[in-house]
């Protein structure tokens, strides 16, 4: 008769491979990165799948100033096992190198690994400071090269959606020109066959331009701001309330390579129901874009983002108050927005995000960033060597089953001690 027994057994592992992983974060960590190189290498030639070796080893030449190299290591542990803190030094490489857009890239991979808590808060935050500077100098760059910008090299998919003119509203209720816009662009991102102009890109134009920026469209301006801002279109939108609870909008669609406009069927509703107003502009514009949707895209666009009016009133308000720079009155409404619909999305992100922007402060720099990135916890990963020599003791009880109990704020790698439990078969003779 087998007698099966299950066995509590405290393994320490101390390996040689134990000391490379650990010893490499220590050194690291002292600023010894040499050392550091030299002990991931170690690691690496061990095991040369094991992505936290190889995304660390990027983290050690990246704090010694190599960046190609850092580059090559951590683009090596994206490929194996993509995790926050790998893409969070991707963006710090390459923002170290002026290379903005793949920066804005990986930090935008990074969150979209769920970093948590205040890392994440950190990473819009700075987000929303990096994609700030590169608009600015994208505006600096067009204005300086005006004269040399080729109009007729302007794709033909290219889409702007300005403010839209809210002066037949009143002040209460004018704010929701600008989040209509905002949701309009939004949804016209969903749409693979267009591309769509940043908005905070066209407020940058508008401000340069010293042009009224109550979103009236108008022809004779729109060639040069199609030009600045690389967009074949514009499309804009007048807004105007009908009766005492009732929407309409009605939009204007122009080819700024030649002044000509289509206006579009307008939309009306009510205010109760404002996303389908603005949806049903939407559906308008593309129609009159002449592109066909996919089913997924028609269903993408037709996502309703709040059912609260009062919760969308304040969204745009806060988005008005940020475009003025009023930034405390937008913290303000946005977070209004989430007591109105807690799972307004948009809202909850703009929230958070100007809440870290005025905890950080206008000075916020880059060193600052990098030492909270430093800061980021790594996701616990299975060790291999553990794994190795629990087989090995499976091999020969003949019951390879066994669970590993580990710290859960232990860091992956060796050199941890671990709580094993075996279901072992007492009968096998044991070498």
């Amino acid at each position: 008769m087998v007698r099966i027994a299950l066995v509590s057994l405290l393994i320490i592992l101390v390996g040689c491979s134990a000391g490379f992983y650990g010893k490499g974060r220590k050194l690291t960590e002292q600023g010894q990165y040499d050392q550091a190189i030299k002990a991931f290498y170690e690691e690496i030639a061990r095991y040369p799948q094991r992505a936290e070796a190889w995304r660390e080893l990027g983290v050690a030449y990246y704090e010694k100033g190599d960046l190609l190299k850092a580059e090559d290591a951590l683009k090596q542990a994206n490929g194996m096992n993509p995790d926050s803190r790998t893409n969070l030094y991707l963006g710090l490489v390459y923002e170290r190198q002026e290379m903005n857009d793949q920066a804005i890239a990986a930090y935008g991979a990074a969150l979209g690994l769920d970093p948590g808590g205040k890392t994440a808060n950190m990473i819009r935050a700075h987000l929303d400071q990096l994609i700030v500077r590169q608009m600015r100098g994208e505006v600096d760059q067009a204005l300086q090269n005006e004269e040399a910008i080729d109009v007729a090299r302007i794709p033909d998919n290219t889409v702007a959606v300005v403010n839209f003119d809210d002066s037949h509203l009143s002040p209460e209720m004018a704010p929701l020109a600008r989040g209509l816009a905002e949701f309009t662009a939004i949804d016209l991102a969903k749409v693979g066959a267009l591309r769509v102009i940043d908005r905070l890109k066209i407020d940058m134009i508008i401000e340069e331009l010293k042009l009224s920026a109550s979103g009236a469209v108008d022809p004779a301006t729109a060639p040069r701001m199609g030009k600045l801002l690389g967009s074949k279109h514009l499309v804009g939108g007048a807004v105007m309330d009908i009766g005492e609870s009732g929407l309409r909008l009605d939009g204007i669609i122009v080819n700024t390579s030649d002044s000509s406009s289509v206006m579009t069927d307008p939309a009306e509703g009510s205010l109760n129901r404002i996303f389908a107003v603005q949806k049903a502009f939407v559906f308008n514009v593309i129609e009159d874009l002449g592109v066909k949707l996919t089913t997924e895209e028609r269903d993408a666009i037709s996502e309703v983002p709040t059912e609260s009016y009062l919760a969308f009133l304040a969204y745009s308000r806060g988005l008005d108050y940020q475009q003025r720079g009023f930034y405390r009155d937008a913290q303000a409404s946005f977070h209004q927005a989430v007591q109105h619909d807690q799972n307004f999305g948009a809202a909850e992100n703009k929230a958070v995000s100007l809440d870290a922007s005025l905890t950080l402060g206008p000075d916020y720099s880059l060193s600052q960033f990098e030492s909270s990135v430093a800061l980021t916890a790594e996701a616990p990963q299975p060790t291999s060597g553990l794994d190795s020599r629990l087989r090995r003791i499976g091999g020969h009880t003949g019951m390879p089953e066994f669970g590993i109990q580990r710290p859960a704020n232990a860091p992956p790698g060796f050199g941890q001690t671990a709580t094993v439990l075996i279901r072992v078969n007492l009968n096998v003779d044991m070498d």
